[in-house]
């Protein structure tokens, strides 16, 4: 089975991709090459810096985890780019915080805890970036971590 980490981040994926936004199904899970103009608008996801922390939640051997993701709605560079990331941003929100699948896999909550705004790239591919870190609190067993409870 895969890990508890790759659960969320595919349901994630797959949420996202069906969610409506102006990125389609251009929803990429730990992407390493550049994107090109032609896929944007985007959405990346990728575990965060911080990765997972685990911390005892009972005596009996179960853990609260947390996992830090971040995602990452880009758009090409324009006069308005910095509304339409927002807006983009605020779509994707609108997706993740009330889901009912990812609740399921992150039962002990769903927390955005950032945004911000970034410009990247250089020419053709100058890029206007909203940024949201998010964490996702879950239960495994310590001797199972990747079975979600």
């Amino acid at each position: 089975m895969a890990s508890a980490q790759q659960q969320i981040l595919d349901a994630l994926q797959t949420l996202l991709a069906a969610g409506g936004t102006v990125a389609g199904s251009r929803v990429f899970l730990d992407r390493v090459d550049p994107l090109q103009p032609s896929e944007l608008p985007a959405i990346l996801i990728e575990e965060g810096s911080s990765g997972e922390t685990a911390e005892s939640f009972t005596i009996s051997g179960i853990d609260r985890r947390e996992l830090a993701v971040e995602v990452h709605c880009v758009i090409s560079h324009s006069t308005t780019a910095a509304a339409d990331a927002r807006a983009f941003g605020v779509a994707v929100e609108k997706l993740i915080a009330p889901s009912a699948a990812l609740s399921v896999k992150a039962s002990q909550g769903i927390q955005l805890q950032a945004t911000r705004p970034a410009l990247q790239g250089e020419g053709d591919r100058l890029l206007a970036t909203r940024s949201q870190s998010w964490t996702f609190a879950y239960l495994v067993r310590s001797e199972a971590p990747d079975i979600l409870l």
